[in-house]
């Protein structure tokens, strides 16, 4: 397998490059340098980031591949192509004459949150839940977003997959514990 590998078509500058780091004459990296940890960029594992428009497929390996999962693996200026089949790819997000503003999908979270308290989630919790928002991707931002928009009370916690969200989500004396109905007749 070897024997079929050809160098020609290697740049001079590659090859002593190659050449240089061969003998431990070639570029090092500071022991200080962070990789690039911005939107877009996909942990995959030990210290590498898989760049905007990969994903990580193998965290144990740290491979990154070509083509996104979600729009968490995109520029924040793209998105994940919704309609193109595995690997789809990012695509520039679709824009109207008006410009309308991105979904701020933290301030989304938070309010719904605050929608949360609303319909008896503790004051603690709550709280609790603003700090969690800053800790999720965009996307799960923007799934907890959704539960908080005009969602009923009553249906708070199915959208959110749980089985009760407070105690009066609960029948028969029970309590809301950990978001499951526990206790009661």
């Amino acid at each position: 397998m070897l024997a079929s590998l050809r160098l020609a078509p290697l740049s001079s500058g590659l090859l002593l490059a190659l050449a240089l780091g061969a003998l431990g004459l070639g570029c090092t990296m500071r022991q200080d340098y962070v990789p690039h940890k911005g939107p877009g960029f996909d942990h995959c594992g030990g210290e590498v980031f898989c760049s905007p428009g990969q994903h990580c497929a193998d965290p144990s390996l740290s491979v990154c591949e070509e083509g996104c999962l979600t729009d968490d693996n995109c520029d924040p200026s793209q998105m994940c192509d919704p309609n193109a089949a595995a690997p789809r790819q990012c695509i520039d997000r679709p824009t109207s004459d008006a410009e309308t503003p991105m979904f701020d999908s933290l301030a989304g979270c938070k309010a719904a949150c605050d929608h949360f308290l609303d319909c008896g989630l503790d004051a603690d919790e709550a709280a609790q839940c603003r700090t969690d928002c800053e800790g999720f991707t965009v996307d799960q931002q923007t799934d907890l977003a959704h539960c908080g928009d005009d969602v009923a009370c009553a249906d708070l916690p199915s959208c959110l997959g749980v089985q009760c969200v407070s105690t009066n989500d609960c029948q028969n004396d029970q309590s809301c514990v950990e978001n499951a109905c526990v206790g009661g007749m």
